[in-house]
């Protein structure tokens, strides 16, 4: 399945949101590079960029050299990086303590944490879109795929064949987690700046700036045409999809 265009505009604009944090001829990791785009453009600033991803991810025609690790120990020296950087990564990381350790561990004492997360709007308003989506996909046969598509590929003929026909209406009638969490409606919590602030303090960090993307889009991409102005306007009203946190080790 290919990548709808709206998901690299959209990740496009989130990197510019933190391009200002990185500085050209300095070593980053990217946690989680799936296809190696987002390292394409944080290369094409003039960084020296690393990138690693689980080696079971779903792989298709890649950007950029992503390099499979175990999801445990990033195969790299201590202390070797200015930049750690993540986007829409750590909801998916069910062991947050060893990740977070290797973090710190690959890093240089100075060095900047930046991770890009799904926030509490973007769970609810994904969840409300969750409804419209299954009418023009099922109903009206009209269907372009969306982000949530692409991370969870895979037939209602798959689907059934897996998990059974009543696991299949439950998930019709409640949305399916994004991450490593309960539920949906968990995730509302989860995904919380305050829920972060203090998963990222607990874990030996000091907090430098969290701020939100001003970007809002849902993981359904029900608008695949909207503009990026557009998309700005709404984050006024309805909230941005995702939150910014900027992170230091924590000054013991």
């Amino acid at each position: 399945m290919s990548r709808p265009a709206v998901l690299d505009e959209v990740r496009l604009a989130e990197l510019e949101c933190v391009r200002h944090y990185f500085a050209a001829g300095k070593h980053l990791l990217e946690v989680g590079g799936a296809d190696g785009y987002q390292a394409t453009v944080l290369a094409s600033w003039g960084l020296q960029v690393d990138s690693i991803d689980i080696a079971a991810r779903p792989k298709g025609e890649m950007a950029f050299p992503v390099r499979d690790y175990d999801g445990s120990h990033m195969p790299f020296a201590d202390g070797q990086f200015d930049y750690v950087f993540s986007s829409n990564v750590l909801e998916h990381i069910r062991d947050l303590d060893t990740a977070f350790t290797e973090m710190r561990r690959v890093a240089r004492p100075d060095a900047i944490f930046v991770h890009v997360l799904p926030s509490t709007a973007w769970r609810f308003w994904t969840n409300v879109a969750h409804y419209p989506y299954l009418v023009r996909r099922y109903l009206l046969r009209s269907h372009e795929p969306g982000a949530m598509e692409i991370a969870m590929p895979g037939s209602i003929r798959d689907g059934v064949r897996r998990r059974g026909l009543s696991h299949l209406i439950r998930r019709a009638l409640v949305p399916a987690p994004h991450g490593e969490y309960k539920s949906s409606v968990a995730e509302l919590y989860y995904f919380s700046a305050t829920r972060w602030l203090r998963t990222f303090r607990q874990h030996g960090f000091d907090v430098v700036e969290r701020r939100a993307t001003r970007i809002f889009y849902t993981g359904y991409m029900l608008a695949p045409q909207m503009r990026m102005g557009a998309r700005r306007t709404l984050a006024a009203a309805l909230g941005s999809a995702c939150n910014i946190f900027v992170l230091r080790r924590a000054r013991r």
